[in-house]
Parts: C-alpha cells; sequence; structure tokens
C-alpha cells in the first residue's frame, strides 16, 4: 500500500468514526469496516479465513442460546486461535465458556481473558470501539504495520492484538497501541512468524 493509498484510507476511516458517533451506529459500521479492509492483504490463505468466521459464528450463537443476557463476551478468532474478552458472572461460568468454545471444530486454542464481574455499560463498550478504531487507523497510517493481517480488539481499555506477524512488527504495533490516549494495557496474542515466513506469505522473494 503506498502513501497516498494509505492516507485515503485513513481519511476514510477517520470520515467513517464521524458518520457513526452521529447516527449512533458506530460499534456496527466500525465492526464491517475493518472486515472488510482485513481481506485486502492478509496473510491468512481464504480456507483459514472462512473457518475463522465460522468459527466466530458458531461461538457467537451458541452463546446467544445457551446464557443470552447472563453475560457479555466477545469472540475474536485469527488462524484458529480464539480470544474471549469481556464479563459474566461467576468464575465458574467463565471456566465453562471458554471449555465450550474448545471444544468446537477447528478451534486450537483459547484465550480466557474473561472477567468474573457485572456486565460493563453501553458507554464503557462504545468507548472500547472508539480505541479500536483509533489505533487501527495509526496501524493503517504507519509503515511497517501489517494492519491488513492483524485484528485489534479493545475490553476496558484494554487492548489485545491479534494477527501473524514477525517479532518486529509486533513490538512495533505494542509501542504504537500504548501510545494511543486511554489504552490501559496492551497484550499480545500473535502468531509470530520469521522473516523468511513474511516474505513468503507475502508473496515476495
Amino acid at each position: 500500500m503506498n502513501k497516498q493509498t494509505k492516507r485515503q484510507t485513513l481519511s476514510l476511516m477517520l470520515a467513517g468514526v464521524g458518520a457513526m458517533t452521529l447516527t449512533g451506529c458506530f460499534p456496527l459500521v466500525a465492526g464491517g469496516m475493518a472486515g472488510g479492509a482485513l481481506v485486502i492483504a492478509d496473510r491468512r490463505n481464504p480456507g483459514t479465513q472462512a473457518i475463522d468466521r465460522g468459527i466466530q459464528l458458531e461461538a457467537e450463537s451458541f452463546l446467544i442460546k445457551k446464557y443470552g443476557d447472563n453475560l457479555h463476551v466477545n469472540v475474536s478468532v485469527f488462524n484458529r486461535r480464539v480470544l474471549l474478552t469481556g464479563e459474566v458472572r461467576t468464575e465458574q461460568l467463565k471456566a465453562e465458556v471458554a471449555a465450550s468454545v474448545k471444544n468446537m471444530k477447528n478451534v486450537t486454542e483459547v484465550f480466557n481473558e474473561l472477567v468474573a464481574a457485572p456486565l460493563s455499560s453501553l458507554s464503557a463498550r462504545a468507548n472500547d470501539t472508539y480505541l479500536t478504531t483509533r489505533i487501527k487507523s495509526v496501524f493503517v497510517a504507519t509503515e511497517g504495520v501489517p494492519s491488513n493481517s492483524m485484528k485489534v480488539v479493545t475490553e476496558a481499555s484494554k487492548v489485545y492484538l491479534m494477527g501473524i506477524v514477525t517479532e518486529s512488527e509486533a513490538n512495533r504495533a505494542v509501542a504504537i497501541a500504548r501510545e494511543v490516549p486511554g489504552v490501559k494495557q496492551v497484550t499480545k496474542v500473535f502468531d509470530l512468524i520469521s522473516e523468511a515466513d513474511k516474505r513468503r506469505l507475502d508473496g515476495n522473494k
């Protein structure tokens, strides 16, 4: 992605933020924009992307049907690894949810970051969405950060970074996220690859 394209993408994302704030549809549209951007240069192959989406939909459907409004769980999937964030009523329920997701088809690993606490407010969730969008915007505008092969998840102002990246890319992304005002903590949930694997996946010799 050249500098002009990055500037255009950043402008569109920021413009979208303003429009979403005015219409009250911030979380839904922001997620849709992010999903579209990830398809452009994702280091996962198309089959893995489809599997990840299937895992997410299955897990979300299962949690809604079984628990309804008794919990608030965000399911994030990248390369068949699942990150669970949000709030549940008890520690027992936290373990139960993670175990259920771990047993789903194609899931290789579950990172259980759920907390036993009262469910978060809508304003807190909106703030998390805002932080996620800000971080993504900076990633897109920064050289050396493979934003199209990364996922940013924010819960209670704590940021989780997923994706297929090299160690240097991971460190750069973490440093950037930590500088965004309002971010309390940054946790890496990356699949680390070598520079040789990076060149292969990116189609460079």
